[in-house]
């Protein structure tokens, strides 16, 4: 049983076409991975901009600890993930919240009396 081979003949921009479309199709399946695992680190700079600082700040609070950070080599790089939560670490309690702090508080060290 003899295969028949065909011969197809494209031009140099049509193959570009398809090349180009392939990647395309092969990016956009692995776009998820890429686009996450490049937006989740943030370098001094793109960190800076998110928290709203400027970057001498940031080294600054990189050298007293107080933001969250990690190094490779001599380049400091910020998880947003972690700046997000160390952001919302500093939320101010409305009224109504410390309210019911101060009641669940209370609630739960009542004193008791003591007999002498």
């Amino acid at each position: 049983m003899a295969q028949d081979h065909k011969l197809i003949v494209i031009s140099r921009s049509e193959l570009k076409d398809l090349l180009r479309e392939t990647l395309q199709e092969i990016l956009k399946e692995n776009k998820d991975c890429t686009v996450k695992s490049t937006l989740d680190i943030l370098d001094i700079h793109q960190a800076a901009e998110f928290v709203k600082k400027k970057v001498n700040t940031l080294y600054e609070m990189t050298s007293s600890k107080t933001i969250p950070h990690f190094k490779k080599g001599n380049k400091l790089y910020f998880k947003r993930e972690e700046l997000e939560q160390w952001l919302s670490e500093g939320k101010v309690k409305t009224m109504q919240e410390v309210q019911q702090d101060a009641i669940t508080y209370s609630m739960n060290n009542k004193k008791r009396k003591t007999m002498w």
